[in-house]
């Protein structure tokens, strides 16, 4: 069974192969661009090398995984636009196929459950101070667990929440906001006059960004993981678009 995963819900975009046989879970290519290019360039040559290189072709390919977001609002929907499109071609030719939606936080999450004793904590730039955010912690059995649905706080109403909730934990953060949220952190530290109720560190920058084989770890083992029909993905937003805040604005205004 090969499995194709796709993520571009930042600038980061990646891309991964895997093949299941026999309880075997083998990535059989993998690449990942974070140059800031743009992903409607480099996403469908991407795949194309990494479909080539596995040695397979589209028509192979049992399951798309992708992250459906949070994320860039482009970003999200080039993914997803992709993973549908890929779906339609297959169902053109008659080929049984399954489309599995991710949370991005909960791939990024994936990429770090191997360090020991922490609450994950995934942070994605939003911008306007705000970031994509929820909190994890690893069960003894190795799997993640959800301790907060995906939401979109500003580092201030996180750092009150770990102070609250999870004093004198280990907090990592995950993602393209995870330095800038610590920088945040140590301000509310200083300003505060007294050190932090918990401990947080930023992982190490190969885990940092997303990363498709999670993604296609997280589609294939998680039970929060969604199949629906390549008709049926679609992004997952937690804000409206600029170009509709905008337009609500005006709105508003003219009333």
């Amino acid at each position: 069974m090969y499995t194709l995963a796709i993520d571009t819900t930042a600038k980061t975009a990646s891309v991964c192969i895997v093949k299941q046989e026999g309880g075997e879970f083998m990535p059989l290519t993998h690449r990942t661009e974070n140059c800031g290019f743009t992903h409607s360039e480099t996403l469908l040559p991407m795949i194309d090398t990494c479909i080539k290189g596995a040695g397979i072709t589209a028509d192979d390919l049992d399951i798309i995984a992708v992250s459906a977001g949070p994320g860039s609002f482009t970003g999200v929907r080039i993914g997803v636009a992709c993973a549908k499109g890929i779906s339609f071609g297959l169902n053109a030719k008659g080929k049984a196929h399954r489309c599995i939606e991710v949370s991005s936080l909960f791939a990024l999450a994936e990429n770090v459950k191997h360090y020991s004793g922490y609450i994950i904590c995934p942070v994605m730039d939003a911008r306007r101070s705000q970031f994509y955010n929820a909190l994890f912690k690893v069960g003894r059995n190795g799997e993640l667990k959800r301790l907060c649905e995906d939401r979109l706080p500003e580092a201030s109403a996180i750092y009150s929440e770990l102070s609250e909730k999870y004093a004198g934990k280990k907090i990592l953060l995950v993602g393209d906001g995870a330095l800038l949220c610590k920088k945040l952190f140590d301000k509310i530290t200083a300003e505060s006059g007294t050190d932090a109720p918990f401990t947080y560190t930023v992982c190490d920058p190969v885990h940092m960004y997303q990363d498709a084989y999670s993604v296609a770890k997280a589609a294939l083992y998680s039970k929060e993981a969604k199949e629906v029909s390549g008709a049926s993905l679609s992004p997952i937003y937690l804000r409206a678009s600029q170009a509709e805040r905008e337009r609500l604005e005006k709105e508003a205004a003219a009333k």
